[in-house]
């Protein structure tokens, strides 16, 4: 009797914890897929643009226009680009599309020049021979990339 009773206790007591758990976990990746929405280069060129007076709407269209590849391949481009020049961060790169946005001029990150454009913008990095050969290496690195990803 007492087997079955706690048997019974154990069974119900899941069914409770399992009915109340289910809903956090969908909410939990809910919130995971919107912040990996937010989190795209072109929303947080969009999200910069916003700050600086620009109309949300206007930003958005602005920011896609300008830029040349899909949002996952721009994401792709800018982290190789993070990881390998120490000295940009992504904060950089977002300053940088947002400038050109505001000049409506196309950013291809992928390209040579938008990389020594990019490079340029922070004052913290001199262009010297070894630097100019890692760009080149990162910007045939996002040729690769970008080739891949729009097959």
């Amino acid at each position: 009797m007492k087997r079955e009773i706690l048997i019974f206790t154990v069974l119900i007591t899941n069914i409770t914890f399992a009915s109340t758990l289910a809903p956090k976990t969908r909410e939990v990746r809910e919130i995971t897929a919107s912040k990996k929405k937010i989190d795209t280069l072109s929303s947080l060129a969009a999200m910069h643009l916003r700050e600086r007076g620009l109309d949300e709407s206007a930003a958005k269209q602005k920011v896609l226009k300008s830029l040349k590849n899909d949002e996952h391949t721009n994401d792709l481009i800018a982290n190789n680009i993070v990881k390998n020049l120490n000295e940009i961060k992504k904060e950089d790169i977002i300053s940088y599309v947002s400038d050109s946005v505001l000049f409506e001029k196309s950013v291809d990150l992928s390209t040579y020049e938008s990389l020594i454009a990019l490079v340029q913008k922070n004052n913290t990095m001199t262009l010297d021979k070894i630097l100019l050969e890692k760009i080149n290496m990162i910007s045939v690195e996002n040729k690769n990339i970008k080739s891949l990803y729009s097959a």
